[in-house]
């Protein structure tokens, strides 16, 4: 009688287990994307179960728990990977103004769907990360706008920082250009948007992989949601290398890549 009571409890601590795993498992596709590439958010199918980045290749969202010590700290100054840290998604979210959760999230239900992300205690410095291949190109620009989408009392200091790396061992490097040291307004706001263009250094071009994030810090206070919307990648084309199609995921009857010619283009948007 004992070893068939240690039989079956072992069964169900193993039962448990994997019941808890098939829950908790991440999924993703990290393929480097080609460029052009837009990402406007619009395919509201794209992203349906919590922690599955796997309907958009190329991006994946990380938490980023404890990469910071304290509230309020620059994410111009995290340049650790924070790939170890738990893959974040928080799908089909309808209201921003109401979600405390700390990460990222898909709010699909907003008159323009966006993926935002805010800083806690828990998601000390969450991330979006996207995986890009630039053979062939040079002269690397990266488009996007910040939206500020919570509208609820809260008034933090929502800093925004852009980074990439080449080496996927390496840190990453921030682009300080890029920085955005406020991207909310507030309190009971949601209006400002930060269009922001950046130009990679030249390092990046002509490279299998190059890694670019976005990332905030749980700040001091109650934090908001800021979505990372529009995001067009572009390059000049090497001599001799051929025109890659665009890759876009989102609404396709938009096509905003048709019109920007080179980085220097979309530095004069």
């Amino acid at each position: 009688m004992f070893h068939q009571n240690t039989a079956m409890k072992t069964k169900l601590v193993v039962a448990s287990l994997f019941s808890a795993l098939t829950v908790t498992v991440a999924r993703a596709d990290g393929t480097p994307q080609e460029l052009p590439l837009v990402q406007d958010w619009s395919a509201t199918n794209l992203i349906s179960t919590e922690n599955d980045w796997s309907g958009v290749p190329g991006f994946m969202g990380y938490r980023g728990d404890k990469l910071v010590p304290k509230p309020g700290v620059n994410p111009q100054t995290v340049t650790a990977d924070g790939a170890g840290t738990p893959v974040s998604i928080l799908a089909n979210q309808k209201n921003p103004n109401t979600l405390r959760t700390g990460g990222l999230a898909e709010f699909d239900t907003l008159a323009d769907p966006v993926v935002a992300f805010k800083g806690s205690a828990t998601a000390g410095a969450p991330s979006l990360v996207l995986n890009l291949t630039t053979n062939g190109k040079k002269n690397i620009a990266v488009g996007y706008k910040l939206r500020d989408i919570d509208g609820a009392v809260n008034n933090a200091v929502q800093a925004v920082a852009f980074q990439y790396r080449v080496n996927t061992n390496a840190t990453y490097t921030d682009i300080p250009s890029a920085f955005a040291p406020d991207a909310s307004t507030g309190p009971s706001l949601a209006t400002l948007m930060t269009p922001i263009v950046a130009l990679l250094p030249s390092d990046t071009g002509d490279q299998p992989l190059v890694q670019v994030r976005w990332i905030t810090t749980n700040s001091d206070g109650n934090d908001e949601w800021i979505g990372i919307d529009d995001i067009t990648v572009i390059g000049d084309a090497l001599a001799g290398a051929p025109a890659a199609a665009a890759s876009v995921h989102g609404d396709t009857n938009r096509a905003p890549v048709k019109s920007l010619r080179s980085p220097r283009d979309l530095s004069n948007q």
